[in-house]
């Protein structure tokens, strides 16, 4: 498994922690210690310089590839987490079309758990996921959060155009 370190890092969206180690990141949070450390285990060693610079690496790699993180989860949900990174910037998708994608068109309710199972939530851009009927429903970083982040996502999209 190897070093495993963590850092705060300033993005548009507010202050976060990342936690990486030499295979890639891990875990980001916005809100609170990564559940690494709420699990009870020894925080890793905090280097808040290499946290911005590796933030900033992963906003300037296009397209972001799964390989980019080292995350822990099952086959299913490394299949449906690739799927988001091909969401492309600004646009929506719904969970439906996400488990089509994945050919489980009937796993719906499998591919929103595996969303919200999303240990890098905005580096693989969960938040571009919304209910069929259009609503935003959830996120974990909270619903204003999901919003902003579209909102600067759309408004960039317009930029570049």
């Amino acid at each position: 498994m190897g070093n495993i370190y963590s850092g705060r890092a300033q993005s548009l969206f507010g202050k976060l922690w990342l936690v990486w180690d030499d295979s890639g990141i891990r875990e980001i949070s916005f809100d609170k210690l990564p559940q690494l450390a709420d699990a009870g285990a020894s925080f890793p060693p905090q280097d808040d310089t290499r946290a911005a610079q590796l933030l900033k690496e992963l906003l300037h790699t296009s397209p972001l590839k799964i390989e980019c993180f080292n995350l822990a989860g099952t086959p299913f949900q490394r299949q449906v987490w690739a799927q988001l990174l091909t969401i492309p910037v600004g646009t929506l998708t719904t969970y439906q079309k996400i488990a089509e994608a994945v050919g489980r068109p009937t796993a719906v309710r499998a591919v929103a758990n595996a969303i919200g199972a999303n240990p890098v939530a905005w580096l693989i851009p969960c938040h571009r996921v919304v209910r069929s009927d259009g609503q935003l429903g959830g996120y974990r970083w909270g619903v204003e959060r999901k919003r902003a982040m579209l909102d600067w996502e759309q408004q960039k999209g317009r930029v570049a155009a």
